[in-house]
């Protein structure tokens, strides 16, 4: 009963994150659910769900082409450095990986736009950079409450 669970709580994130970055363009909504995959060890789960993430990604038209990829790299690695300096629960490790991963999504822009020959607008990407960073805290914490129906079973 639990897989059936973990299945429907990952079709109802998908679903909702694909609605809100609809609301908000630039957002990635999907990179709050890698990090409740990192943070659960799930690697399991991650193995056929980041391709999607980033193919999803792609497909909306969120980031230049191929940025996906980068940005969900810098997610993984900045996750797992501070793994390494905080306990992966605590709200301020969320906090200061937020902060960390809107300088990441200003570098990711910053980076891919010379490579694709797009203009390279600052103001509108520290906008986007600045609300990714404020988003994931509370998006993190949301998820983190109702994770807790899928494990209810196990505890």
């Amino acid at each position: 009963m639990s897989k059936f669970r973990n299945t429907v709580w990952w079709f109802g994130f998908i679903v909702l994150a694909i609605g809100l970055q609809a609301l908000a363009p630039g957002l990635d909504v999907l990179a709050a659910g890698l990090i409740i995959l990192l943070q659960e060890r799930d690697y399991k789960n991650m193995l056929w769900l980041l391709p999607l993430f980033v193919l999803l990604q792609e497909g909306m038209g969120t980031r230049v082409f191929g940025a996906a990829i980068v940005w969900y790299a810098a997610v993984i690695a900045l996750f797992k450095l501070g793994r390494w300096l905080f306990e992966v629960e605590n709200f301020i490790f969320v906090f200061l990986l937020s902060a960390c991963l809107g300088a990441a999504c200003y570098a990711v822009a910053w980076l891919m736009a010379p490579l694709q020959n797009l203009t390279f607008n600052v103001q509108d990407t520290l906008d986007k950079s600045l609300i990714q960073a404020l988003f994931l805290p509370f998006a993190w914490r949301f998820l983190v409450l109702t994770r807790q129906w899928t494990n209810n079973e196990e505890q």
